[in-house]
């Protein structure tokens, strides 16, 4: 499936890639090409850094809102859109305290739930807190509908296929059964309850080392009680988020540039999307240097100086002579880059559509620079840029 047609008939987009490549500004320029497809589309982005606010411009865009660009400010910036477009910055506490508001009917309970200090240290330091705030988010647009796309930006590299993990590893801590012995001591105020845990093992438990002491171990112990009831539901909405990422509703997009010490890690990525039962069926190459065209004949810069020195033109046989020397090592990039392509295509088993994007000169900043990637990714010339 062209990359075109995957905007066109997906309803969520997932990017993943190493960092420094452009995949933010990759996934705002693919949430743009719905809008000029007549989708209504949301590029949210779970990463803390501000890149995709600074690529739309809007150095003023809040965590946690939404803020929707019109037709007539992308058609200003020379976009063909026919759809308005959203983008967002997720702010981990806000989408938990969404959630819980979803959850939790009784405006008493929920307020316990919201102030206890455990959930306070969850969203900032429990490792998995963000990546599953994002797939909540997720989960609650894609149910309730309002948008046609939506274009979920990760964090680089491996924090990026974590947030697939995310919902076990939150329920892992939840788990009141599971974690029924590691609680009781603390329930009890033992002290030598405390001697006797076993902090070696398991993921939660290295995780939790962080804060091991007494009070922390009653504040969990408390915090476990007062989800108890909802961690069915939390199961549940799990299961449909990861069912909804693995099917044919979502697509994956890995955004990787044409550079050697990248290979791997785009293997890498690719691997582990693998292992979870999806496989990206789009790889973005961005930032390819252009063919800058045929050399000219041998000796033509000297020639074409001798002549423009006869013109009184003192300094045109050097200038020229940079200038195709200049020409020749774009063409020795642009060799290099392509055969790249060719190594990142059998790293990824031949089973990807590799999208190769000419390097754009500068970094993405506004709408109108943006609507230029657009047009590199989804309206290459004929016959492509080599």
């Amino acid at each position: 499936m062209s990359l075109a047609a995957l905007i066109r008939e997906r309803r969520i987009v997932v990017t993943v890639g190493p960092g420094g490549v452009g995949k933010t500004t990759t996934a705002a320029a693919l949430g743009l090409q719905a809008a000029c497809q007549g989708r209504r589309a949301l590029v949210l982005t779970i990463d803390p850094a501000l890149r995709l606010a600074d690529a739309l411009g809007l150095p003023g865009l809040p965590p946690g809102e939404i803020k929707e660009l019109p037709v007539a400010a992308l058609q200003a910036a020379g976009t063909p859109a026919r759809a308005p477009l959203g983008v967002g910055m997720l702010d981990t506490g806000l989408a938990w305290q969404r959630t819980i508001e979803r959850l939790v009917p009784d405006v008493e309970r929920r307020g316990r739930m919201l102030g206890h200090p455990f959930f306070r240290r969850m969203q900032a330091d429990l490792a998995g807190a963000r990546e599953y705030a994002a797939l909540e988010e997720l989960h609650h647009l894609h149910v309730r509908g309002g948008y046609e796309l939506i274009v979920l930006d990760t964090p680089p590299t491996v924090a990026g296929v974590d947030f697939l993990q995310a919902p076990d590893r939150i329920l892992d801590v939840l788990d009141q059964d599971g974690y029924r012995w590691l609680l009781r001591p603390a329930l009890l105020g033992g002290k030598l309850g405390l001697r006797v845990l076993n902090f070696s093992g398991g993921y939660a438990v290295r995780t939790l080392s962080r804060f091991t002491g007494l009070d922390f171990l009653r504040e969990l112990a408390s915090f476990v009680d007062l989800f108890s009831e909802l961690l069915e539901g939390f199961r549940a909405r799990a299961a449909a988020m990861k069912a909804t990422l693995r099917s044919e509703v979502t697509a994956f997009v890995l955004v990787t540039a044409a550079d050697p010490n990248l290979a791997q890690e785009s293997r890498y990525l690719y691997r582990r999307l693998q292992s979870w039962e999806v496989r990206p069926g789009t790889v973005v190459v961005n930032r390819m240097t252009p063919d800058p065209g045929e050399p000219p004949p041998e000796g033509w810069s000297a020639r074409a100086g001798r002549a423009l020195q006869a013109e009184g033109l003192a300094a045109a046989p050097a200038t020229l002579l940079a200038a195709e020397r200049s020409q020749e090592l774009l063409r020795v990039m642009h060799r290099r880059d392509f055969a790249q392509l060719e190594v990142l295509r059998e790293l990824l088993d031949h089973c990807c559509d590799l999208v190769p994007v000419p390097h754009l000169g500068q970094e993405v900043c506004d709408l109108a620079w943006l609507e230029q990637l657009r047009r590199r990714l989804f309206e290459p010339p004929s016959g492509g840029f080599r």
